[in-house]
């Protein structure tokens, strides 16, 4: 595994100047106009994810209709910092999240909705969702329910995208995959530690670890959307859009980083 601290040491001034710098005036802008505080959440998660070495390849489109519910695979809180770059949208996680360090309260202060994944409250969940959708606000959903090592996709659970066949909210499947490493493709044992998957592994050694690294590609793949009316059921939905998101970290595995392009 490539070891570089230095580089790490920089990273973690980089990321802490951000933080010094940005977060009094995003405090502000969430206080007295939150949408404009979103926007420039915005910015500062993408500046975070330039601090930690994390480049972005985008493939297809955003979906432009409001709402939509976007559908990703998951491997790591780095995804929080990848999507949260450009999609406009309120991200949808287990409740745990908040007590991350810096990752939870970042999550927290974009608005992120929280949820208890037990059978028990997805009902409570679903109509939770639901009113966020009434408003004409977007929502970023992982439907696998937890991380996976990055190099597969793990099943999708289907109760919640009850709330696009309720509300006729078009989906929009998409795959982001750690897939190079300093423009070569990244080799496998790396490509499992981008996968924050193990609750053996704390979340600042992993970032530790991570920034030590070089630049880190990331394709992310925009899959075309989908209209809830075509499928018969929630889980032909979740379904289609999981094999939908296979495709494409199969996709980037497959094809060199030079013809990963929009």
């Amino acid at each position: 595994m490539p070891r570089a601290p230095i580089v790490a040491i920089w990273r973690f001034f980089l990321l802490i100047l951000v933080f010094i710098t940005y977060t009094p005036f995003y405090w502000v802008l969430l206080k007295v106009n939150k949408p404009l505080g979103f926007r420039f959440g915005r910015f500062y998660l993408s500046n975070w994810r330039k601090c930690i070495g994390h480049q972005l390849i985008i493939k297809g489109e955003l979906s432009k209709t409001n709402p939509t519910l976007f559908v990703s695979n998951h491997s790591s809180y780095i995804d929080i910092l990848v999507l949260g770059t450009f999609v406009p949208a309120r991200f949808v996680a287990k409740k745990e999240v908040a007590q991350w360090p810096i990752m939870g309260w970042l999550a927290t202060q974009q608005g992120t909705i929280y949820i208890d994944r037990s059978r028990n409250a997805i009902a409570d969940g679903t109509e939770k969702l639901i009113e966020y959708l009434d408003r004409g606000e977007s929502l970023i959903l992982f439907p696998e329910g937890t991380t996976s090592d990055g190099c597969r996709i793990l099943p999708f659970g289907s109760s919640f995208f009850d709330v696009a066949m309720k509300k006729n909210v078009v989906v929009q499947p998409i795959t982001v995959t750690y897939a190079g490493w300093d423009g070569l493709p990244m080799p496998l044992c790396m490509r499992k530690f981008c996968g924050w998957f193990s609750p053996d592994i704390a979340m600042l050694p992993h970032l530790w670890a991570l920034a030590q690294w070089g630049t880190v590609q990331v394709v992310v793949h925009l899959h075309p959307v989908m209209n809830p009316t075509e499928f018969s059921s929630r889980k032909d939905l979740s379904v289609a859009s999981f094999e939908a998101v296979q495709r494409g970290l199969l996709d980037a595995f497959a094809k060199p980083l030079s013809e990963q392009k929009r």
